[in-house]
């Protein structure tokens, strides 16, 4: 029952109590007409005390009753929405199961696919390969018939071909031997290739040692007190640019303040002249020992 009938029920046990008092109302109104004492008398009070007694036990019991029955309809609303809610909760658990299972059957499927294509790919290959043998082979083949008929011609015309086939071979020999002539003559050639290489970067090696050396002397500032004809060899390890990465005394000249000269001209000369080529610039990168003496 909704709210409109808990309403018309309250109505109705109003209509009732107000019943109840209209006729408690006439009774007292007899009460009073009686003579007191008189049997009329008492029976208007017993009747009116009673049924006014009874009418509101009779609304409380229909209350509670009506209490009870709204407790029962909101107890059964909850459980109809816990029941809903388990339910709804299990649709979802449902669908994504449902969606677990299909994506593991489309990875599982994917993961097929991609099988039977390595498959596929693996089983071409071994095609192809088994198909290249089977040309060799057959080129094998040839080949050995073809020469097979050669050695046949070349018995059956030996004699024929006697002073021929020594001709061939003088010809042969002079053709080795002028490719091996030729070999020689490329082989020097190579040689002689490598060591102009070698000089070229001796000399490129020179110029840039020479260049280093004139730019670290040019910035070097002698100090006070040190005698001429001083030399230290200073060790050099530079980056791209040319830039200083490490120096050091690798051999000291014995005066401690024109070796400190020498590594304070490095670290002034940064960054140093560095060539581009990098096999010529891989020597400046790995170290190099620079011979330090201005006054030579």
């Amino acid at each position: 029952m909704g709210r409109v009938g808990d309403i018309g029920l309250s109505v109705l046990a109003h209509a009732v109590l107000f019943g109840l008092f209209a006729v408690s109302f006439q009774m007292t109104g007899l009460t009073d007409q009686a003579a007191p004492g008189t049997e009329q008398a008492v029976q208007a009070v017993a009747i009116d005390e009673a049924e006014v007694q009874q009418a509101i036990e009779a609304l409380e019991a229909e209350e509670n009753a009506e209490q009870r029955r709204r407790e029962q309809e909101l107890a059964e609303l909850e459980a109809e929405r816990q029941r809903e809610a388990e339910r709804l909760a299990a649709e979802r658990e449902a669908r994504a199961e449902a969606e677990r299972q299909r994506e593991a059957a489309e990875q599982a499927r994917r993961e097929a696919e991609r099988e039977a294509e390595a498959e596929a790919r693996r089983q071409a290959e071994a095609e192809a390969q088994a198909e290249r043998e089977r040309e060799a082979a057959e080129q094998a083949r040839r080949e050995a018939e073809a020469e097979a008929q050669r050695q046949r011609e070349a018995a059956e015309q030996a004699e024929r071909e006697a002073e021929a086939q020594r001709q061939a071979e003088r010809e042969a020999e002079a053709r080795r031997q002028a490719e091996a002539e030729a070999e020689a003559r490329r082989e020097r050639e190579a040689e002689a290739q490598r060591q102009a290489d070698a000089e070229a970067l001796r000399d490129a090696r020179g110029t840039y040692d020479a260049a280093i050396r004139q730019r670290v002397e040019g910035v070097w500032t002698r100090p006070a007190g040190i005698p001429d004809g001083l030399s230290a060899v200073v060790a050099v390890r530079l980056g791209p640019g040319g830039i200083v990465l490490s120096v050091e005394v690798a051999r000291s000249s014995g005066n401690a303040a024109f070796d400190r000269s020498a590594l304070t001209a490095v670290r002034r000369a940064d960054p140093l002249p560095m060539p581009d080529d990098p096999d010529l610039a891989q020597p400046y990168r790995e170290g190099i020992e620079m011979i330090f003496a201005p006054d030579a």
